[in-house]
């Protein structure tokens, strides 16, 4: 994995649309059967979580297998957005600095590190339903909070589809960016957490996830 930091540090920052269309980059290596390379990069497919402090719901989420860069999704952490960001005074708003603070509970984003995975739902059938990964819970940068209930997630419902309107904001249906936003976990559209798990079926599961 000190390959994979090596690469990830030296490579540019991928532009990622406004909509969060995935940006491939590179296509899995080819030459041996297909089987063989399916259970050869089983141990080797990470994700790399990069924080955009000017507007957390505007992240990104790489995802990499050994040294090869295979996409980048737009992704959220926190309830942060651009909106609490004073461009003329170059610094957030109180608020806005909460939400970019990993010790604040069910509102900072997630704290930087390497977390290993604990779970793959396709089906998940709780708050957050349909695909998820689930994260361990992790000290903040003080150790003072615990950080909880993590998970890489989007909204759907426990079929993997969407569900139908439910007021202004339905936690089972994806309605626009505002749904980036989150009490901490990291949010992807539904089309690109599909895709992540499409992927990871036939590559093998995330092994790591770094947060930076």
């Amino acid at each position: 994995m000190n390959d994979l930091k090596g690469v990830i540090a030296a490579t540019a920052a991928t532009a990622v649309l406004a909509t969060g269309v995935v940006t491939t980059v590179a296509a899995p290596a080819s030459g041996a059967p297909s089987g063989q390379r399916s259970a050869a990069a089983a141990s080797h497919v990470a994700l790399v979580f990069v924080k955009n402090a000017k507007d957390p719901s505007n992240s990104t989420l790489q995802l990499w297998n050994g040294r090869t860069h295979i996409a980048t999704y737009r992704a959220g952490s926190g309830l942060g957005t651009a909106a609490d960001y004073d461009k003329k005074k170059g610094d957030y708003t109180p608020t806005g600095k909460s939400y970019r603070n990993d010790c604040t509970t069910n509102a900072g984003w997630l704290p930087n590190g390497r977390y290993k995975p604990t779970s793959f739902e396709i089906g998940r059938n709780s708050k957050i339903k349909g695909y998820a990964i689930g994260l361990p819970d992790t000290k903040c940068r003080t150790g003072k909070v615990k950080r909880t209930a993590l998970f890489i997630h989007s909204e759907m419902t426990k079929g993997r589809k969407q569900g139908p309107r439910n007021g202004a904001d339905s936690p089972q249906r994806w309605e626009g960016v505002q749904d980036y936003k989150s009490n901490g976990c990291i949010k992807l559209h539904p089309t690109h957490i599909a895709k992540l798990f499409s992927y990871m079926n036939k590559h093998g599961r995330a092994v790591l996830l770094t947060v930076r």
